[in-house]
């Protein structure tokens, strides 16, 4: 089995064959385009990992480029995703490799990394756990993420905030910039990453959120794409909230406005939120999100581990 650092860009199909025979539906839809846009954002460069056996595309890992804020200190880094191996090479302890030469590939680079694991897989938890260890790097687990689900209804009472679609990206970049609760490991995009946000190669907008006539928060929406068994559903997601200070009002908007976004394109009627844990819990039922049995794991990984291992929850969009 031989190992690779790649442009993750320039392997995209392979990895795209990969991602799409190691997850088996219902999962997301993993296309080149989508491998080309996630890890082709602006910023230090991708990093992935592939490996072939004979030739042959066996497992790959990536980790494309974010920027994040915790507590006024600001910082270029990653979100690492796509660990992947197709079935007929599993058993071999493909995984730990991936990570463990991915993870020595980014020692020197001194950025935050944060890591998604969903939480029904203890398996994929302790290859993690093990191969931070073992590259020397330090790790804390945040508050986890979990799915939330939302079905539109009709309400007689007027809504009190409301999200339409921003009309800038300065908008939107003024909402981050007000996003500065100390708990949270912010996603900051600069303009660069929200334009190249918008070139995703499925459905994506970017929300305002207003109330009683000012702006308290923005969003980014999307239509996700799920290989099911009979084919591939599309179905509004919401990405990431930056609202600096989240209420029920506030998130349902950001939810109605979703369920709005994509008609004519979504094939389910429902709304899929995989990470509103930045919402105070007693707010999400009133705003009308209801828990699904999705959770993932959130951590955030540092080779010194100062500032960033003292946040407790991030808005990062789970990739």
């Amino acid at each position: 089995m031989q190992l690779a650092h790649v442009d993750p860009v320039a392997v995209a199909e392979e990895a795209s064959l990969v991602l799409r025979e190691a997850w088996a539906p219902p999962a997301l839809h993993y296309t080149a385009d989508y491998l080309r846009w996630q890890l082709g954002f602006p910023g230090p460069a991708p990093r992935a990992v592939l490996a072939r056996e004979g030739g042959e595309p066996a497992g790959f890992i990536g980790a494309a480029p974010r920027r994040f804020r915790f507590r006024g200190a600001a910082s270029e880094g990653y979100v690492l995703s796509f660990v992947s191996v197709r079935p007929k090479f599993q058993g071999q302890g493909l995984a730990s490799r991936l990570y463990a030469e991915l993870l020595d590939g980014l020692r020197g680079s001194g950025s935050p990394i944060v890591v998604f694991v969903e939480a029904r897989s203890a398996a994929a938890r302790r290859v993690l756990l093990k191969a931070v260890e073992q590259a020397g790097f330090k790790l804390k687990a945040l508050a986890a993420c979990q799915n939330h689900g939302f079905v539109p209804r009709a309400s007689a009472r007027p809504a009190q905030a409301v999200a339409t679609p921003a009309a800038a990206v300065d908008e939107v970049l003024a909402a981050i910039a007000a996003c500065d609760g100390e708990r949270v490991l912010w996603s900051a995009p600069d303009a660069a990453q929200l334009e190249h946000s918008l070139r995703d190669p499925r459905s994506r907008r970017l929300l305002r959120v207003e109330e009683a006539g000012r702006a308290v928060g923005a969003a980014a929406v999307f239509l996700s794409e799920i290989a099911t068994a009979a084919g591939v559903d599309r179905v509004a997601t919401v990405d990431a909230l930056y609202l600096p200070e989240p209420t029920a009002e506030r998130v349902a908007a950001v939810l109605r406005a979703a369920s709005e976004a994509f008609a004519g394109e979504a094939t389910v009627p429902v709304v899929s939120a995989p990470n509103l844990a930045i919402v105070p819990q007693d707010q999400l039922r009133p705003a009308g999100a209801r828990a699904t049995g999705a959770t993932f794991d959130a951590f955030v990984v540092h080779p010194d581990g100062a500032p960033w291992l003292d946040a407790e929850v991030t808005n990062l969009e789970v990739v």
